[in-house]
């Protein structure tokens, strides 16, 4: 076996070697003459830390073996046990001066907070960056990063606001930002202004130990804002918003929103998704009363999340302003209250025309389920399959029996009741 993998071209050896730690990649060098300088034309090198406290050395010594004129990907992890004496800006300097694509540095070792490296301020090679943790975003006006397409800043601290708008404007053909931050980051305001942004996920630190409260805006506990002017964005995902202030403008593009937690959104804010057509939301108090408000036009997806709030009239909302919906998902919380069923006037248009898929997750078989449900089923004319997942505490067999006994005017509908419950929006897929 050794004989046949010698006799491999160096290109083919060197594919094999992408597949394997890097550790063991530069291990080869035992082997023979031949294989101390094979190693070192890899495009991709990664080093994480094991624990072992000796990757910093391992990571200055091999990039000065390393000599591919060009370096596709690097990746420096740097753990707690990880020696502080680590150069970590001459090793991003190697890496800069070989036309780096993508670079991923995450520090979570004992030393002080590192600022953002110089040798980055003008790479125009850098295509793909993530930051992580023990980072100090400090950039100045002059920073230029023109080929920069993917941004991650998880966990990092910011000098200040400029510093962040700095960066962020950085790279005229920006599309991606993946946003995760810490308490102590620095910012009171974090704002997104990129006009070539495609796709965002944000996600802030949750400000405190026992949960916010949705609504209180008690001025003493006030905790920023977030403010997003991205008028190309398609793709917008928000996790657990905690911001006293959500401001979004400029969203006409948007396709797919993932709307998890915002605590505080303003009065505006359903209305500038009104243009989105894949929508996962988690209805919060604040967004009830603008409910009635929103068209969505082109809405033709929608996964409808409920947990402390009454949601039966502001769901009949969305689906009266929603006439193009295709495929509808309700997940109830246990929590959530049981609010008076108040039948429309008139039936949705997009259960009379449009709706095709309907699911309902948790569903408990409280009267006002059972009426919602049964105003559904009886008024969807082009429905093809409704999926009720029965939560496990009520009583499965008579549950069943009591919504197969509901009319339904689709009669070629099928009607399932899954063993597993499928909790997956076909809208979302994470980069990273």
């Amino acid at each position: 076996m050794e004989n046949r993998i010698c006799d491999l071209p160096d290109d083919l050896i060197l594919e094999i070697m992408n597949f394997i730690p890097t550790k063991d990649a530069v291990a080869t060098t035992i082997l023979s003459k031949r294989w101390r300088l094979i190693w070192t034309m890899l495009p991709t090198l990664e080093y994480k830390d094991s624990g072992s406290g000796t990757i910093g050395w391992f990571v200055e010594k091999s990039l000065q073996l390393h000599k591919a004129p060009k370096l596709e990907r690097l990746t420096i992890e740097l753990g707690p046990h990880s020696h502080v004496d680590v150069d970590v800006e001459k090793c991003l300097e190697n890496a800069v001066n070989r036309g780096v694509h993508e670079l991923d540095l995450n520090l979570l070792w004992n030393a002080e907070i590192t600022s953002f490296p110089k040798s980055l301020h003008t790479c125009d090679t850098l295509v793909d960056l993530v930051l992580s943790n023990k980072i100090l975003v400090d950039v100045p006006s002059q920073v230029d990063l023109p080929s920069l397409l993917y941004l991650s800043l998880i966990d990092v601290v910011y000098k200040d606001e400029d510093s962040l708008a700095g960066l962020l404007s950085s790279s005229s053909v920006l599309h991606w930002l993946m946003v995760q931050r810490r308490k102590d980051d620095n910012l009171t305001n974090f704002t997104v202004k990129v006009s070539s942004l495609k796709t965002l996920y944000y996600k802030s630190a949750w400000p405190m130990d026992e949960p916010v409260e949705e609504g209180d805006d008690d001025d003493d506990d006030l905790i920023g804002s977030l403010v997003i002017d991205t008028p190309a964005l398609d793709d917008i995902s928000l996790i657990t918003v905690c911001e006293d202030c959500c401001l979004i403008d400029n969203m006409s593009c948007l396709d797919e929103a993932n709307i998890s937690h915002v605590i505080y959104p303003d009065d505006k804010f359903l209305k500038s998704l009104s243009s989105v057509k894949h929508l996962y939301l988690c209805l919060t108090n604040p967004m009830v009363g603008s409910s009635n408000d929103v068209k969505f036009s082109r809405l033709i997806e929608f996964y409808f999340l409920t947990k402390t709030v009454d949601w039966l009239e502001p769901l009949m909302f969305f689906l009266q302003n929603s006439a193009q919906l295709k495929f509808l998902t309700i997940h109830t919380e246990h929590e959530s209250p049981s609010p008076p069923w108040n039948q429309p006037s008139s039936i949705p248009g997009c259960l009379s025309s449009h709706l095709e898929i309907f699911v309902w997750n948790n569903y408990e078989g409280r009267d006002d389920e059972k009426q919602l449900l049964s105003y559904i089923l009886a008024n969807s004319e082009c429905l093809k399959r409704a999926e009720i997942n029965l939560i496990a505490t009520c009583n499965l067999e008579e549950r069943q029996k009591e919504i197969q006994s509901m009319p339904r005017i689709s009669t070629s509908s099928r009607l399932l009741f899954p063993t597993q419950m499928n909790l997956l929006f076909n809208g979302y897929c994470y980069r990273h």
